[in-house]
């Protein structure tokens, strides 16, 4: 009697526990960058039971994430995903630009760099922003203008055009040499300009003395400009040495060594007062680069440096959803940046635009698109309208720009 209430107890205790078996769901689903809330979390998942994912931090969801463990296991009832945070779109900085460096698009994580524009420069400690949860790391940084130097003070030289107050000389800005007393000429340019970078386009000039046949030949020579002896590396294309250049006459200037390039203007320019338009230049090794130019819409690969030498290359990328035009690379010319290329502008549509003109996508069923330059959306007209207008239903993007339709 008592083996057969033991034989009937393990029968009955079986068949607990393939029941139980049965109406329980196997572990949780995997869900990239989340986990089970512990609201919801449970030791064992009973029919009926609803679970919610969170997702990790810098993560958001929307709809929400839920499963149901049903007979048949779990089902998805609500199928979001976590994608990483959007952010604010960070603060501009006045005369300057920023760079995404790390990351793709503007969610947590992302990282910018700051640049200043030509003839700022920047004062700011930090010059790179992160996107954390709710914020920006660090402050905007802050580019200040750029100012020339002021001329040495030489009691032979007069200057015209300084700021008042010895305030600071700033890009663009010009000064006026002369030489007033008697017996004295204008050795270098009479007009200087303060340039972006925050350097003068000419050397100052001085007051030299005039030499006997130069007083006595009275003001054709003081209108002439003279062609002064040349260095052993340069050589003239035309005129020779020693000549006088009227007003408007230009000298062409080439290396003599093979492998030389000219360093600075090869062409310069007999101007009125018998001065030159630029300093003659010389021959040397070809001159490097600063940072190359910055392009709207573009970030470079690798690493900015502040200098480059001749030949280098630097890659452009356009940001997402950006067509490129032209070549990716700009190339280090003996000191200038060469090569073309622009980044085209996606065009946005989103619901409230459509819902101006009565229209929604034909295919799909996204509030939002972004149609790159040349891609085409087809519209349709919504419930109850019907289209007006020459514009027919498929559109294209033109660098950032589509007609749309409309129905009434």
């Amino acid at each position: 009697m008592q083996l057969s209430l033991i034989l009937l107890f393990l029968q009955l205790w079986g068949n607990v526990d393939v029941s139980l078996s049965q109406n329980a769901c196997p572990k949780p689903p995997e869900v990239p960058h989340a986990s089970v809330s512990e609201v919801t979390k449970k030791a064992v998942y009973q029919q009926g039971n609803v679970i919610h994912f969170v997702c990790e931090t810098g993560y958001t969801s929307f709809p929400p994430i839920r499963y149901a463990c049903t007979e048949n296991g779990w089902l998805l009832t609500s199928r979001g995903r976590c994608n990483l945070k959007p952010c604010v779109l960070p603060d501009d900085t006045p005369n300057g630009y920023y760079q995404i460096i790390h990351g793709e698009e503007f969610v947590f994580g992302t990282t910018i760099k700051y640049f200043c524009n030509e003839g700022y420069q920047m004062v700011s400690k930090d010059d790179t922003r992160t996107c954390m949860l709710d914020k920006w790391t660090n402050h905007v940084p802050i580019c200040d203008r750029l100012s020339c130097d002021p001329p040495p003070a030489d009691g032979g030289v007069t200057v015209k055009g300084l700021p008042d107050n010895d305030n600071p000389i700033f890009p663009d800005h010009l000064l006026t040499f002369s030489c007033e007393r008697p017996g004295k000429y204008l050795n270098g340019s009479s007009v200087l300009r303060c340039g972006q970078d925050g350097q003068w386009d000419h050397p100052f000039p001085t007051c030299e003395n005039l030499t006997r046949h130069e007083e006595g030949c009275g003001q054709n020579c003081a209108e002439n400009c003279k062609v002064p002896g040349l260095s052993d590396d340069l050589q003239l294309t035309t005129h020779e040495p020693g000549d006088q250049l009227r007003t408007g006459e230009k000298l062409t200037f080439t290396c003599r060594r093979r492998g030389d390039f000219v360093r600075g203007k090869a062409e310069v320019e007999c101007l009125a007062g018998g001065r030159w338009s630029d300093p003659f230049p010389t021959c040397g090794a070809p001159s490097g680069c600063r940072t190359p130019p910055h392009i709207a819409d573009a970030d470079t690969r690798g690493t900015l440096k502040s200098q480059y030498r001749h030949g280098e290359r630097v890659e452009y990328s356009c940001q997402n959803v950006y067509i490129i035009e032209g070549d990716a690379y700009k190339t280090c010319n003996n000191g200038e940046w060469t090569g073309q290329m622009r980044c085209l502008k996606p065009c946005t549509v989103d619901k409230q635009l459509m819902s101006r003109y009565n229209i929604a996508f034909r295919y799909g069923h996204e509030d939002k698109l972004y149609s790159t330059h040349n891609d085409f959306i087809t519209f349709t007209c919504t419930e109850g309208h019907r289209p007006t207008g020459s514009l027919p239903m498929r559109q294209q993007c033109i660098d950032g720009v589509m007609d749309l339709p409309t129905c009434q």
